[in-house]
């Protein structure tokens, strides 16, 4: 649900924000009696532009951070342990844990559910093998009962990665089709690829993995630093999507003449050939008056005779039954 809300926030928020603020920046520099900019002037255009690429770049950070905040605590937090946590410690909390949310002990509704969740963080990070794989894949690992191995874990989180970016890929491919989203395809494609690099060593070396964006969310775990690189690829893209055709405008209609050019080329060649070939069936009857008169008739008749069999249904069902009693007649 929240993805939906992004995006329709992203499709008419910028807009309306902007227009709303324009018209205050208006009453507040520009004093009564004195000439205000109208929509379609140079100055108009220049002032929506400023404006519009500052609120966009203003909701992209609001969603960066709204991202980075709307993460679930992880087991790590739950337990209230470090990554570096010993048995002895991840044990100990368990307990003081379970102690303040046993239901026995805690009458809240959402205690038993808490109770059975620290259960399970624990047995998580306690097993070597699903802490590798939660580590890596989030809490979706406790759904997969068929892996035994860090390989299946692995191979099984590659399927649902894979799926992520053939969908995604799949879209961007759509749009580039469509015509949308042309600003800095190129550039788009080469971060979508890095993204899924990145990806890739994250879960099968993160600690070789030296990157940027890695440092930036070392306090995260891997597979919060994947939703977040993935996320900030959406918002980026979606982003630059509205502010490049603010920045650099096109004029679609000069990169159109040339083609709509060559098309009336082409149906002006078309149309002399149907004439030629128009000229080449009736040159038999080009001194035969009566033949004319009568191929006109028939011509006549066909092009009702079609008519009415595509659209009278009355006319067809009465031609019909007229046929059939003439073969019965034969």
């Amino acid at each position: 649900m929240a993805d939906w809300l992004s995006f329709f926030g992203w499709s008419f928020l910028p807009s309306l924000v902007t227009n709303w603020i324009q018209n205050i920046y208006y009453r507040i520099v520009y004093r009564a009696g004195e000439n205000i900019p109208k929509p379609g002037q140079p100055k108009h255009k220049l002032h929506q532009r400023r404006i519009y690429i500052f609120v966009v770049v203003v909701y992209l950070i609001y969603t960066i951070v709204e991202v980075i905040h709307s993460i679930p605590p992880n087991y790590y937090d739950l337990l209230g342990v470090n990554q570096d946590f010993t048995s002895k410690e991840l044990k100990s909390n368990l307990r003081k844990l379970q102690l303040v949310f046993h239901p026995d002990r805690n009458s809240e509704q959402q205690a038993e559910s808490n109770f059975i969740l620290l259960r399970q963080a624990y047995d998580t990070l306690n097993d070597p093998v699903k802490r590798f794989a939660y580590d890596r894949f989030g809490p979706d690992i406790n759904y997969w009962t068929n892996c035994k191995t860090k390989g299946d874990y692995i191979l099984l989180g590659r399927n649902y990665s894979t799926g992520f970016y053939l969908g995604t890929g799949l879209i961007l491919f759509i749009l580039n089709i469509l015509g949308k989203g042309q600003f800095g395809r190129f550039w788009r494609f080469i971060v979508f690829c890095g993204i899924a690099c990145i990806e890739t060593s994250l879960i099968l070396n993160p600690q070789s993995n030296s990157s940027f964006l890695s440092y930036l969310f070392q306090n995260f775990i891997i597979f919060e630093r994947i939703k977040i690189f993935r996320q900030l690829f959406i918002t980026i893209f979606i982003a630059l999507s509205q502010v490049g055709p603010v920045l650099f405008p096109t004029d679609n209609t000069q990169d159109i003449r040339p083609n709509l050019h060559n098309f009336e080329i082409l149906c002006n060649i078309a149309s002399d050939e149907i004439k030629n070939q128009l000229r080449s069936g009736f040159y038999p009857f080009q001194n035969d008056q009566n033949a004319q008169s009568e191929l006109r008739k028939k011509m006549e008749k066909l092009v009702v005779d079609n008519y009415l069999h595509q659209n009278d249904q009355e006319f067809v069902q009465a031609y019909n039954q007229a046929q059939q009693r003439t073969r019965k007649k034969k």
